[in-house]
């Protein structure tokens, strides 16, 4: 499974935005490293998934904060995103939190969907926001 290394192609011009995002990648990476296990304990599991939607919704009020501060036109629909993504993340842990869960088979695909979700997330709808953050001042 590809790792996923940050690069400026993915900055936002933001520079707490972008360390955010560099972290979140850092996360889903420590997911990936554990697809490669044998096998992963329902705690390990359980911890690496929180870990991410926590520091996922960390971020997600960052933005929001911001476009609801400066008004940005595009809020609504980026915070419909974010709402999609919380509401896929719950999936996971639903899922987790069952009786005889196939731990390896809900690490891969957490690690397959975090990482490709937010790559596709900055490359798109937040590149929508990077000339209104840079007209406005924000750095």
């Amino acid at each position: 499974m590809q790792k996923y290394i940050w690069t400026e192609k993915y900055s936002v011009g933001v520079k707490e935005i972008d360390k955010q995002h560099e972290h979140y990648l850092e996360i889903v990476d420590q997911i990936i490293i554990m697809t490669s296990q044998e096998s992963v304990s329902l705690k390990d599991l359980l911890v690496k998934i929180n870990d991410l939607n926590n520091y996922a919704i960390y971020h997600f009020t960052t933005e929001e904060n911001l476009f609801k501060h400066y008004a940005y036109s595009g809020t609504e629909e980026h915070i419909a995103e974010h709402n999609a993504y919380e509401e896929r993340m719950d999936e996971f842990i639903a899922k987790a939190e069952k009786e005889e869960v196939d731990t390896k088979k809900i690490i891969i695909k957490i690690a397959e969907f975090a990482g490709s979700w937010l790559v596709n997330h900055i490359m798109d709808m937040d590149q929508k926001y990077v000339e209104f953050m840079r007209s406005n001042g924000i750095k």
